[in-house]
């Protein structure tokens, strides 16, 4: 099933522009039609914090500019393009709850790892675990370091028989349907309270298989190195292009408590997590 509706954030950030070359990628691949919402913190350097008028002249027109830019790309791409310019957010909540109603009614939303050189006192430093975990869809989040075309040729699945991981893996269908290669792992099988079969991994790339993916399965025990860094080694012995993975987390007296592999991937990230929860 391809994708119908695609999500990108844009903001005045250089990631943006990437962001938007990825969607507009994917928009092309599925037919699908490109959503394009721009949301931000005015930032403070510009001394407007006491002149909400201005600020908010400031916001539309930075958006248009920017709207202008990406619809011409769009055109050239032959992609219909939807853009929405933000209600101006008061702080970075606002921005957070803005994409997370604007996700929910969507295939699939890109957004940027957070970078404090990019993103500092323009978006939440938790913009990211907090769309996933809230929206109820999934996100494909892009690394800050490094240029990515193109996502789902070379794929790793981080498999764990949690809830998180089958909506991962199932939400991920349609970025993977005609990958090269498929492999889907799973670490540390026997650890905990995990509902693996005889071969660990193996019944869940068969329900790829089902769907004509190029799937196989692989495990690995380990001791000395942690989930998460092995999970980035095998991404890059394989020229991985794209990580699919559930993300875990809850709220706990209004702090957000992520587990340990999913918040060591939002840090350290090295390609494209096609995350959902």
């Amino acid at each position: 099933m391809p994708l119908k509706d695609i999500l990108v954030h844009a903001d005045s950030s250089a990631k943006s522009e990437k962001r938007f070359k990825l969607g507009l990628k994917l928009a092309k691949r599925h037919g699908a039609t490109l959503f394009c919402l721009y949301t931000q913190v005015m930032p403070l350097s510009l001394g407007l914090s006491n002149n909400k008028d201005k600020r908010r002249k400031l916001h539309d027109k930075a958006a248009q500019e920017i709207f202008a830019k990406y619809q011409k790309l769009a055109d050239k791409a032959e992609v219909e393009l939807v853009t929405e310019v933000s209600k101006l957010p008061n702080s970075e909540d606002d921005v957070t709850k803005q994409l997370i109603h604007a996700a929910q009614h969507m295939d699939l939303t890109i957004i940027s790892q957070y970078h404090h050189k990019t993103a500092a006192g323009i978006l939440p430093p938790d913009l990211a675990e907090q769309l996933v975990l809230q929206s109820g869809r999934p996100a494909l989040i892009v690394p800050y370091a490094g240029d990515f075309k193109d996502v789902g040729k070379r794929v790793l699945v981080a498999w764990n028989t949690g809830r998180e991981s089958v909506r991962a893996v199932n939400d991920a269908i349609p970025l993977i349907q005609n990958a090269n290669k498929v492999n889907v792992i799973a670490i540390n099988p026997n650890q905990g309270k995990k509902r693996h079969g005889e071969n660990p991994a193996e019944d869940i790339t068969q329900h790829l298989v089902r769907h004509g993916i190029k799937a196989t399965s692989e495990h690995l025990t380990t001791k000395d190195v942690d989930p998460a860094n092995m999970l980035l080694s095998c991404a890059a012995d394989e020229s991985a292009d794209l990580l699919v993975m559930g993300a875990y987390g809850h709220h706990r007296l209004q702090e957000l408590i992520l587990g340990g592999v999913t918040r060591a991937m939002l840090k350290n990230m090295a390609i494209p997590v096609l995350m959902a929860h």
